[in-house]
C-alpha cells in the first residue's frame, strides 16, 4: 500500500492534495492500470486522516475517469491510452449554463406551473444584485471615455485579462489575454466558428446534443456528422470513421445527457487531433463552474499542449442569458489565421458591459456569486431528487447525471411512452422535454432498459418549487401504465 506525506499539502485541502498525489501516480505509471486501490478505511487509517477525506479524493478521481468504482469490489485504476507528446496533465480547477431545446416534443395546452423543459432565461436575484453593484461602481469610477468607447474587435484588453485570470483560477488554464475573443453570447461564437471552420468541410457533433450548434455549422455549408456517445463520451471509433476534421464536444458536462467525458476518452480525443495538423477540437464549456458535487472537472484545453483545442464558454448560466457575453480562446497556432479570416468582425458587446463584467471578475464578487449560486442550486437539486425518490412513485423514477450541472436526466419506468409521460405531466402542471427531442438520430437517445428519459432543467425553481414539482410528477406517473 502506497503512502503519502500530507504535510507537504501547503494550503490545499487534505482531500485535494491526496487526489493530486494518487492522480500523479496513476499518470506516471507508479500505479498500474486495473490495480485495486486500498479501501477508503484502510487508506484513511494508514495516512491518519478521516474516511471522509479519502472519500473526497476517490470521488474526484472517479468523476474525472482515472478510477472506476465497482460495487462490492472497490476502486480500480482505469486503463488510459497514451497522450500525444507534450500534453500535460491538468491541475484540478478551483471551485468557482445552457438554454433549453427549441420546444418540448409535446406542446402544453396551457402554460405549465413548473417548466422543466427549458433553462431559465432570467437572472437570479444574486446575479441581478451583482450586476447592479458592478455597474454602479463602473459609472461612479470609470470615465465616459472608457465606458462609451468603441471596443477593439476582440474586446477590451481589461476584460480579456480578467477572463484569462479567471480561467487560470477556475479551469486550470494558462491563457494569454491576447488570444481571448469576446462576443455577444454563445450564438455569436458559434456563428464565428462556423465561418472560420468552413474550409474544414466536415464537423462532428455529439448526438444527442445542443441543436443550435449543428444548425449553425450546417447553415455555413459544413457537412455535420451526428455521432453517438457511450458512457465515456463521444465515440472515438465513430469519430475516426466520420471523416471529420473538427469535433465539437462538451467534455465537462455534456448537454443534454449530463455526462462527463472520461480522462481516457479525453486522451483519445487529443491523440486524434494531434495526428493531423488540420484537425481541431472545439471545447464547449458552457456551464463549467456549476458542478454541484466535488470540484469542477478540469478543462480539456488545460490538458492540451499541441494547440489542438479551441475553447469557448459563456456567462449566460452563471449570470443571465440576457447579458449575452461569451468568449473564445484561440490556440496559439490559429491566432494569426483567425484575424486574417475574421478580423473584420467587431465585438458587439458594449464597452460599458465589458467594463462592468471586468470589475466583477477583478474584485472577486463574481467568484463569490458563483459559490452562492452553486449552493442554492445544490439545495434545489437535493429537494427535487429527494422528492422524486421518496414520493409515492419513487420506485418508478430514477435520476441520472445529477452532479455535473444544473440539469439532470430523469428515467421513468413502466410501459408508458414518452408522449404519454409528457401528456400526464402536462395535466399536472409540469412541462417535460424527452431526451430524444435533442437527438438527430433517436437511436442515439435510446437505452437498453427501454425507459423513457427526460431532460430536467431546474435552475428556475426555488426549493419549495422543486418539492412541489416532484410531487406533481409523482401524481402524473401514478396515472400511467
Amino acid at each position: 500500500m502506497r503512502s503519502y506525506d500530507l504535510s507537504k499539502r501547503g494550503d490545499l485541502p487534505l482531500y485535494e492534495y491526496l487526489y493530486r498525489c494518487i492522480r500523479d501516480d496513476i499518470t506516471a505509471g507508479a500505479i498500474g492500470a486495473m490495480d485495486r486501490l486500498p479501501s477508503r478505511r484502510a487508506l484513511a487509517e494508514r495516512l491518519g486522516v478521516s474516511v471522509v477525506t479519502v472519500e473526497g479524493a476517490y470521488r474526484q478521481l472517479v468523476a474525472e475517469g482515472y478510477v472506476e468504482a465497482r460495487p462490492r469490489s472497490g476502486f480500480f485504476v482505469a486503463s488510459l491510452p497514451s497522450l500525444p507528446t507534450g500534453t500535460a496533465v491538468p491541475a484540478p480547477a478551483a471551485p468557482s449554463g445552457r438554454e433549453g431545446p427549441a420546444a418540448p416534443a409535446e406542446a402544453a395546452p396551457r402554460p405549465p406551473r413548473y417548466d422543466l423543459s427549458h433553462g431559465s432565461t432570467h437572472a437570479s436575484a444574486g446575479a441581478a444584485r451583482l450586476w447592479e453593484r458592478s455597474l454602479r461602481d463602473a459609472l461612479a469610477h470609470e470615465p465616459d471615455s472608457v465606458l462609451y468607447q468603441t471596443p477593439p474587435p476582440r474586446g477590451l484588453p481589461r476584460l480579456r485579462q480578467a477572463i484569462a485570470s479567471h480561467l487560470e483560477r477556475a479551469r486550470g488554464m494558462t491563457v494569454e489575454p491576447e488570444r481571448v475573443v469576446v462576443a455577444a453570447g454563445a450564438q455569436a461564437i458559434y456563428a464565428m466558428l462556423a465561418l472560420y471552420l468552413r474550409k474544414s468541410e466536415v464537423v462532428a457533433v455529439e448526438d444527442p446534443g445542443y441543436a443550435p450548434v449543428a444548425k449553425t455549422y450546417a447553415a455555413a455549408g459544413l457537412s455535420v456528422r451526428h455521432l453517438p456517445m457511450d458512457a465515456d463520451g463521444l465515440s472515438a471509433r465513430a469519430l475516426r470513421a466520420s471523416g471529420a476534421r473538427v469535433a465539437h464536444v462538451m467534455p465537462s458536462h455534456q448537454f443534454p445527457t449530463g455526462r462527463v467525458m472520461s480522462v481516457a476518452r479525453r486522451y483519445e480525443l487529443l491523440g486524434w487531433a494531434a495526428e493531423d495538423a488540420s484537425r481541431l477540437v472545439v471545447e464547449d464549456d458552457f456551464d463549467c463552474e456549476l458542478r454541484l458535487s466535488g470540484r469542477p472537472v478540469p478543462a480539456l484545453a488545460s490538458m492540451d499542449a499541441t494547440g489542438s483545442v479551441m475553447y469557448l464558454s459563456t456567462f449566460s448560466k452563471s449570470l443571465a442569458s440576457a447579458l449575452r457575453i461569451a468568449y473564445l480562446v484561440l490556440p496559439p497556432s490559429l491566432d494569426a489565421d483567425f484575424d486574417c479570416e475574421l478580423g473584420f468582425f467587431s465585438t458587439t458587446v458594449p464597452a460599458i458591459d465589458q467594463v462592468t463584467l471586468a470589475r466583477a471578475l477583478e474584485s472577486g464578487a463574481y467568484a463569490s456569486h458563483v459559490r452562492r449560486f452553486r449552493n442554492q442550486m445544490r439545495q434545489v437539486r437535493d429537494a427535487l431528487v429527494e422528492g422524486l425518490a421518496e414520493g409515492p412513485a419513487g420506485s418508478r423514477l430514477s435520476v441520472e447525471q445529477q452532479d455535473s450541472g444544473i440539469h439532470l436526466v430523469l428515467a421513468v419506468g413502466g410501459r408508458a411512452s414518452e408522449r404519454e409521460v409528457v401528456a400526464a405531466a402536462c395535466e399536472n402542471g409540469v412541462a417535460l422535454a424527452p431526451l430524444s427531442a435533442f437527438a438527430h438520430d433517436r437511436e442515439n437517445a435510446s437505452s437498453p432498459d427501454g425507459a423513457a428519459r427526460f431532460v430536467v432543467q431546474y435552475e428556475g425553481l426555488s426549493v419549495q418549487d422543486a418539492r412541489d414539482a416532484a410531487a406533481a410528477l409523482a401524481r402524473a406517473v401514478l396515472t400511467l401504465p
